[in-house]
């Protein structure tokens, strides 16, 4: 058995491979800390000019608000009162005009679950917006839960709410169940030909 026994005050070593392994590691964490200081600065910038832009929209709409409410207050004048009605009603008129059945009952069809029918269906405008009264019939109560998670997951309805539930009995023992529900409708874009 060879046994090797160096007796040097200072034995060999490769420092050389030292040097080269921890040289490599300190390089990379030094461009991998430049990296996060890059991308710390660039998104602080960013942010920053986000933040501006921000203040700016927001200053923009507190002066269209402001805007807004001397209008508001011009028209709450005596002598301004008939300028003010013709102008809501004829708003509201353009609105009504500007309703599409065709549209609605495509919409309706994305979001009907199988096993519910609409019973009747009543538009109406409020705060310029359309809403619309539905009332559904099905089997199961399920069905009009699913309709109005359906409504809820689509971008015409917003704000589904189920108003009022009915549970029928017929003559021959079978039930159903009859829901009112109420929703603001945010039709797409008009149909060619205005339909």
């Amino acid at each position: 058995m060879r046994i090797a026994i160096n007796l040097s005050s200072r034995p060999y070593q490769d420092e050389r491979l030292f040097y080269r392994n921890w040289g490599s590691a300190l390089a990379f964490a030094i461009l991998f800390t430049a990296l996060m200081v890059y991308i710390s600065v660039r998104h602080y910038v960013n942010t920053q000019r986000e933040w501006a832009q921000a203040r700016e929209t927001q200053a923009k709409l507190a002066d269209l608000k402001k805007e807004e409410a001397q209008a508001r207050q011009i028209l709450a004048q005596p002598e301004n009162r008939g300028t003010r009605d013709r102008s809501n009603f004829l708003n509201a008129a353009i609105m009504r005009k500007s309703f599409s059945w065709t549209r609605l009952m495509e919409d309706m069809e994305r979001v009907m679950p199988s096993g519910l029918r609409v019973v009747a269906i009543a538009p109406g405008i409020e705060q310029n917006h359309f809403v619309l009264k539905l009332q559904v019939q099905g089997e199961e109560r399920e069905s009009a839960v699913a309709l109005l998670r359906n409504m809820e997951k689509s971008t015409h309805f917003q704000s589904p709410r189920l108003k009022e539930e009915t549970h029928l009995i017929s003559k021959s023992g079978e039930g159903g169940v009859k829901s009112n529900i109420s929703t603001t409708y945010l039709p797409a874009e008009p149909l060619e030909g205005g339909k």
